[in-house]
């Protein structure tokens, strides 16, 4: 057997900052190991359009610590990539050369089509798309990447400002309840819907397949709330019952009772809100739940780039 080779990746979200350990040997990946720190990096930029100094510090001592973690496991490639809130913030030029200068750490801006090629490539490794139709839904804190897939080829991809953070913050600014989110919805999914009308218009999907920590979640939920069994896949009415249920909880019992996490707690509401829309848009009853990623993405894609 090849002696493995370790690598990692950072995926910068606007929730959260995640690390996946990986080592590849004999054509095959195995994941060693998984952080995230919750850092929320939408809401300063969501709200004021820069990352402050403070949050910078916060940013610097996880990634600090994911680099120790990186070392432990003796790690010869990490690559870190940012995704909307890091590219959308005015200051991001200075805040990449800070990060730089204080861990010799590059980090990389990618656009939401490259962040949509990496999600289908790590789809591609554990779901067998071929002969399928399906529609990708990736869903973060800033943006939402619809990817429309036939086999292993994309059809069509876009990036849409609707992620979780981003609703919450127009949420604010609107001075809007919870209980009004589907109005935010309705008025913040029309370039979405259009795309899907285009693209999907005639053609018939076979399932959907869900990536990120908010899809996650739902595959959670699904058997401590609804009580249901696989979790590999949640259906569009387990969609609706389930963000049923999570309307007559409040964020803070989210937090005590379902024991979620305070920065998932608030967002897996306009996450449901939005899976369930595209599902209806193109037809899909149901969508797969892989529990792969961006970061899985990152990681194939330097497997691709050194050694297949």
């Amino acid at each position: 057997m090849a002696r493995p080779h370790a690598l990692a990746a950072i995926d910068m979200g606007s929730n959260a900052i995640r690390m996946i350990v990986g080592e590849f040997s004999d054509h095959r990946l195995h994941i060693v190991r998984k952080l995230r720190a919750p850092i929320r990096l939408g809401h300063d930029v969501f709200a004021t359009g820069k990352i402050t100094d403070a949050l910078t510090k916060d940013v610097i001592k996880a990634l600090a610590s994911f680099q120790e973690a990186a070392q432990d496991h003796k790690v010869s490639w990490l690559r870190a990539v940012a995704t909307s809130a890091v590219r959308e913030a005015a200051n991001h030029e200075q805040f990449v050369k800070t990060v730089k200068n204080a861990l010799n750490l590059q980090i990389e801006l990618i656009d939401g089509l490259e962040e949509a090629r990496l999600i289908h490539l790590g789809v591609s490794k554990v779901i067998d798309l071929h002969g399928k139709k399906a529609v990708l839904i990736d869903i973060g804190g800033g943006s939402v990447e619809v990817t429309l897939i036939s086999g292993e080829k994309i059809l069509a991809s876009q990036s849409f400002p609707l992620g979780t953070v981003r609703i919450l913050e127009e949420m604010q600014r609107r001075q809007l309840q919870e209980s009004e989110i589907g109005i935010l919805i309705g008025d913040l999914i029309a370039p979405l819907t259009r795309f899907l009308h285009e693209h999907v218009a005639g053609e018939r999907f076979d399932f959907g397949v869900g990536t990120g920590g908010n899809l996650e979640c739902m595959a959670d939920l699904k058997e401590r709330v609804l009580n249901k069994r696989p979790s590999h896949y949640i259906t569009l009415d387990e969609l609706f019952d389930l963000a049923t249920r999570l309307r007559k909880i409040s964020v803070s019992d989210r937090i005590s009772q379902l024991k979620l996490r305070p920065d998932r707690a608030d967002v897996i509401l306009p996450a449901i809100l939005v899976v369930k829309a595209v599902l209806r848009q193109t037809d899909s009853h149901r969508i797969l739940l892989p529990k792969v990623g961006l970061r899985d993405g990152i990681l194939w894609g330097m497997i691709h780039e050194r050694w297949i």
